[in-house]
Formats: C-alpha cells, structure tokens, sequence
C-alpha cells in the first residue's frame, strides 16, 4: 500500500472532513438505519466503489468522440425490449 500523503494511516482507517451540513445528513442516516456513523458511512463508501463504472466511461468516451447520445425515451424503450428478450430466453 502507498504511504498515506498525510501522515501514518492504521490500516483501514481514513478521516474525513465533512461540512456541518454533511455531517448531519450523514448522522441522520445512520441514526435512522441504526447503526453507528463510522459504519454507516464505511458502506456507503464501500457500496459507491464496487459499482462498476467501465460501462459509464466507454460510453462518456463513446459520446466524446462521436456526440452520439441515446434519450431518456430511448434509454427506457431499450432496457425494456432487453428486459423482455433475456425473460423470453428463461422459458
């Protein structure tokens, strides 16, 4: 692991610094979901990174280089003929 730019950092453990805003969205959250904030805020974190985002940045650089974009009708209208062909092909 690269060194922490701000000084030693125990394994796994980070700091933020959050706007008072933030910080009581955040405690809110976690105090709704019944957890601790640390917690709440690590799966949040965790959650947002294991998103796959590769099919997001082909397709910006797709746009990018042809200024090609499909509408949110287009959009919507393809998820669902996908959808109802892979539920054809389970029968």
């Amino acid at each position: 692991m690269a060194p922490w730019p701000h000084g030693p950092m125990a394994e796994g453990e980070l700091t933020l610094k959050l706007d008072n805003e933030t910080a009581r969205r955040l405690q809110e959250a976690a105090d709704a979901a019944g957890v601790p904030v640390g917690d709440y805020a690590a799966d949040l974190i965790a959650d947002s990174l294991s998103d796959d985002w590769g099919e997001d940045f082909r397709r910006l650089a797709e746009y990018d280089r042809t200024g090609e974009f499909m509408s949110v009708e287009e959009g919507v209208t393809f998820f669902r003929d996908e959808l109802e062909k892979r539920l054809a092909e389970r029968k």
